[in-house]
């Protein structure tokens, strides 16, 4: 039957009306802040928003009929096309978040995308519909939040533990002089009577002279001998306990290794070297510096009971002259190490244990540094490290130092 009039009036009138629609609807789509675009089922862009044409980098009649591949690197495109696929399959919308996108200048993009299905009259997914929101912003504020936090956290790890470093320090300075008070109170105590029986050992030794006696020799000989190891006991906590501030003047390493070495008694079997280049002075009290060096010089000694070499080898580094104490003795255990420098804490059977801690703060009291050097193959290495003669003088040299073992006879050179 051929429609009426009214009838193709009304159906103009809708199509009109549906025209409109569309229209309207497209430009609200197109006005639309987020990019939007529409997929057929061959993957093709089909509709889109002019957000998306400026996120594309590429005019709107560039993109229509196209797909990913003909806009993003390989890898880019392979990972849209799965989730277009996906979302064909399953029917489901999706939310992905972070997806990585280059747009045509070569410009990176973090995207969050809600791809939704688009259904047609018989009910089978005809497009996708997606709507895009650039987070590459937020993800950028995100990492620097993020990096300043790290940032952070790293500054408080490192203050705390330089607090925790200085509180230990001045809690060892503390154990320290209250040791070094009672070891001093005690020597003194025990050295009045030491000098009575070393001076009555004398007078028997004398008498035993004008009477040859073989039972008496032998006795009067020990006691001398003990006495005069209690007595370097004593001078040892003397030495400890006694430190006055130093007096620094312009001094050389050189100077003060020979008066070292004219003072120690070198076992024949003990070999000395040393490479004392010309090297700059430093500024130290010189006979605080050679007490410590003559205590490194002496277990130097004493670690080499069959004999070695014992070396001095000076430096500069930085603001700082280094002198290296070595030996080929059978070096310091691991384990040793770790209390390298406490007080009271000793191998030797008759040692006391200052000897390493009367060092360090002798060489710490003229603003340097004294440390244990890992030698391979043996020995043992102090590294003291003395600042140079200059207007900085007074900074701390940054060096270090380790335990020496023995001495031997004086010659010059390799």
């Amino acid at each position: 039957m051929e429609a009426t009039v009214p009838d193709r009036v009304t159906s103009i009138a809708l199509a009109s009306e549906i025209t409109i629609s569309t229209q309207f609807l497209a430009g609200i789509i197109d006005e639309t802040a987020h990019p939007i675009f529409v997929k057929d089922r061959q993957f093709r862009f089909v509709v889109i928003n002019q957000a998306f044409c400026e996120l594309m980098s590429a005019p709107r009649d560039e993109i229509l009929g196209k797909n990913d591949y003909d806009f993003f690197p390989l890898e880019e495109a392979d990972w849209f096309r799965r989730k277009d696929t996906d979302m064909f399959a399953t029917g489901e919308s999706q939310v992905i978040d972070g997806e990585s996108f280059t747009d045509q200048q070569g410009r990176h993009h973090v995207l969050a995308t809600t791809k939704a299905p688009l259904r047609g009259p018989t009910g089978e997914i005809e497009y996708l519909v997606g709507i895009i929101k650039d987070i590459s912003q937020i993800k950028a504020a995100e990492d620097a939040l993020r990096r300043t936090n790290e940032e952070l956290e790293r500054r408080v790890r490192e203050r705390t533990a330089a607090l925790r470093d200085a509180q230990h320090e001045l809690m060892r300075k503390e154990r320290l002089a209250v040791l070094g008070q009672l070891a001093g109170g005690i020597a003194h105590q025990i050295r009045n009577p030491l000098a009575i029986i070393s001076n009555s050992a004398y007078l028997l030794q004398r008498l035993a002279a004008s009477r040859p006696d073989p039972d008496l020799d032998g006795p009067v000989a020990m006691i001398l001998e003990e006495v005069w190891k209690a007595n370097r006991t004593i001078t040892g906590l003397i030495d400890y306990a006694r430190f006055r501030p130093p007096q620094p003047q312009p001094v050389s390493v050189s100077e003060i290794v020979a008066r070292v070495l004219g003072s120690l008694s070198v076992p024949e079997n003990v070999t000395v070297r040393s490479e004392l280049p010309d090297v700059p002075q430093v500024a130290a009290d010189s006979e605080q510096v050679r007490e410590a060096l003559t205590n490194l010089a002496q277990n130097a000694i004493e670690a080499m009971p069959a004999g070695g070499i014992l070396s001095f080898e000076a430096a500069r580094e930085g603001r700082c002259v280094a002198l290296r104490v070595r030996d080929t003795g059978p070096g310091i255990s691991s384990e040793q190490q770790r209390f390298l420098f406490q007080p009271l804490i000793t191998t030797k059977a008759n040692g006391l244990g200052l000897g390493l801690t009367t060092a360090r703060l002798l060489i710490e009291n003229q603003q340097g540094s004294i440390e244990f050097e890992d030698r391979p193959g043996g020995g043992a290495v102090f590294k003291i490290c003395l600042p140079v003669l200059s207007a900085q003088s007074t900074e701390r040299a940054c060096c270090l130092a380790r335990p020496a073992g023995r001495i031997g006879r004086a010659t010059e050179g390799p």
